[in-house]
């Protein structure tokens, strides 16, 4: 954890580290839960989703852990939380679903709610996040032939295999090879961070069994996750209204070589400061959020792109 005002090359001021904390490298998503003080981690190597006092420093154990054969979870890859109805939502790419769990479920438990099946169009699930306010749940979802890539959004009560309410994506979308997802709580307008403009390779296994129709990449292609590329390959921090739908541009776009942002693997948002938050191969940047960003109508409402 850095102090929020960091810059530069600076130290954290807390790291959590160690045997006991159960934290591996295969980390990909973080969130935190500002009523209760609590930070959530997914930890797709043992299948497991941990939470830590926000304060936690060194090695320390989690306050708790969601693991074991009732949960169902292979390889959580993201989390979200949400502190108005007590839950933990996660999605897990092997399991091709979103599971949802109380919020102080602990051990081997099952899932309240789980959104999978081949209505809901989800695969590769790599970003997450939930809208008390508006009662939805929005999922960045890719397939490496580029059919149905985009950002999915459900009711937030959803269960089994049910189709989006509504579905981002498509040419006209710029959506390729993008990962975490976050919800502005004011306006409702969604955030992704897109790491590049090459689609994503299709991965080889689901529940340890090889993906039907997998072919491999050829030897020049680049690592599939890595930030670097050419100018017109680099990623951006895209930006939608809640009610858009279909194949539409993003409202606007945080892009470009002057800026440091070379590819953006994820994405958090500061209401009270005002503040977007991303990370990249390069770093940390902190973008203050102009009003632009404000409540976005729908197409054809009179309001107009920025």
């Amino acid at each position: 954890m850095f102090a929020r005002l960091a810059n530069g090359i600076v130290a954290p001021k807390r790291v959590i580290e160690g045997q006991a904390t159960n934290l591996s490298r295969t980390m990909h998503g973080i969130a935190y839960d500002a009523i209760h003080d609590e930070i959530v981690i997914p930890v797709a190597l043992s299948g497991a989703v941990l939470v830590f006092k926000a304060d936690a420093s060194g090695e320390v154990p989690p306050l708790r852990a969601i693991q074991g054969t009732r949960t169902r979870l292979v390889r959580p890859h993201t989390v979200a939380v949400d502190p108005v109805n007590n839950e933990i939502l996660t999605a897990d790419p092997s399991m091709r679903a979103i599971a949802v769990f109380d919020r102080m479920a602990n051990g081997n438990v099952a899932a309240k709610r789980v959104i999978s099946g081949p209505r809901t169009g989800l695969l590769d699930i790599v970003g997450l996040d939930v809208d008390p306010i508006r009662n939805v749940i929005v999922a960045a979802s890719r397939k490496g032939n580029g059919e149905k890539v985009g950002l999915f959004v459900f009711d937030r009560l959803a269960n089994g295999d049910v189709e989006p309410k509504q579905f981002i994506g498509g040419p006209n979308s710029k959506l390729a090879h993008f990962r975490q997802v976050t919800i502005d709580p004011g306006t409702g307008n969604i955030f992704l961070a897109q790491q590049n403009t090459r689609m994503k390779q299709m991965e080889a296994y689901v529940l340890d069994k090889p993906r039907e129709g997998f072919t491999a990449k050829e030897k020049d292609d680049e690592d599939d996750d890595s930030d670097s590329g050419r100018l017109d390959q680099m990623g951006f921090i895209a930006v939608y209204g809640p009610d858009d739908n279909g194949d539409i541009p993003p409202r606007a776009i945080i892009k470009g070589p002057g800026i440091r942002l070379a590819g953006a693997a994820g994405v958090a948002l500061n209401p009270r400061k005002n503040e977007i938050i991303t990370v990249g191969g390069n770093g940390f940047q902190t973008f203050l959020l102009p009003d632009f960003f404000k409540p976005l109508k729908k197409l054809g409402g009179g309001t107009a792109r920025p």
